[in-house]
């Protein structure tokens, strides 16, 4: 009798020893690990597949290239859920992926960000910087030509063709347009009807350099890092590109999470970013010595004010 119980007596803390023990991994787990119900919890939240969108610009490029191959594989690896990387077709392409969610993380240009953060939920988290420093996230704006076309000055553009690359450029679009606005004393209307005796959009920053090299226009706007890139790469001969003016500076295309995506995804990505320090991919990039920085919203309402100085919103760019 006495043995019976003791065996049920052994039986019952046995339980309550199991019971304590699973309820504390399970309390854990719905934290920090991936195990028990917290693996539930995560799973039921996050999405099955990351999908990453980048501009088309220079991605055709062989080392950008590898450079995607790199990102995707270690993101993966880091995030434990799988990333595919798409290049769009445009820029729209890219906010609209977003805004229906097929990309929950897409590199954007700054006026691309902009509009992508009023449209379709996006919200800054990293920006690429030279030596990881955040004053380094910059770049400009160029206005060149062809030597041959005689052009010395912005003032000389005045009926030229011209070649701009996409309606929700920074680059390409916006900022040369608000520097002719304010060289030349004519509205944002002018631009498109009484400056240039043709206007086009290239497409990308190397397609508008190219069609100044080969001559197809006057004057085209190109990123400054497209232009160095191209000549450094020797893509374009440095006597068939001149520079009419540059922009000041401006804050480098954030890369950018969907705002609805759990928070604690949102702190992974941007974790994975700030510690990613694969030397091979930044020298892919072009950006030796480069790390990601953190940014935030805030850092692009300079480039809100010079949208509406020139009347450009997303619903003028995008419907």
């Amino acid at each position: 009798m006495k043995s019976k119980k003791k065996l049920v007596l052994m039986t019952a803390c046995f339980m309550l020893i199991s019971t304590l023990m699973f309820g504390c991994t399970s309390r854990t787990a719905a934290g920090d690990t991936k195990t028990g119900e917290g693996e539930k919890t995560r799973e039921s939240k996050w999405p099955e597949k990351i999908v990453l969108a980048y501009l088309p610009n220079e991605e055709s490029d062989e080392g950008y290239k590898a450079s995607r191959v790199i990102l995707e594989k270690e993101m993966s690896e880091y995030l434990g859920v799988d990333v595919d990387v798409i290049i769009a077709s445009d820029y729209n392409a890219v906010i609209e992926a977003m805004r229906n969610g097929k990309a929950q993380l897409a590199q954007f240009g700054p006026f691309s960000y902009i509009i992508a953060h009023d449209r379709s939920m996006a919200e800054a988290i990293v920006v690429m910087a030279d030596g990881g420093k955040e004053e380094n996230a910059f770049y400009k704006s160029f206005l060149i030509t062809h030597p041959s076309t005689g052009i010395e000055k912005i003032e000389d553009i005045q009926g030229k063709t011209m070649a701009f690359v996409d309606p929700a450029s920074t680059s390409g679009n916006l900022v040369p347009r608000a520097t002719i606005v304010s060289k030349l004393g004519v509205t944002p209307e002018d631009i498109d009807t009484k400056v240039f005796s043709s206007v086009q959009f290239a497409g990308t920053h190397p397609n508008s350099l190219l069609a100044v090299a080969n001559k197809s226009v006057e004057v085209g706007a190109v990123a400054s890092t497209t232009y160095d890139k191209s000549i450094k790469d020797n893509v374009v001969n440095k006597e068939d590109v001149k520079i009419i003016i540059e922009s000041d500076p401006i804050p480098s295309g954030p890369v950018a999470v969907r705002s609805d995506l759990p928070q604690d995804l949102k702190d992974k990505i941007e974790a994975f970013y700030l510690s990613f320090d694969n030397e091979e991919y930044f020298k892919f990039r072009k950006k030796d010595g480069a790390r990601y920085v953190r940014i935030v919203d805030s850092n692009y309402d300079s480039i809100r004010n010079i949208a509406k100085s020139m009347n450009l919103t997303a619903e003028d760019l995008l419907k």
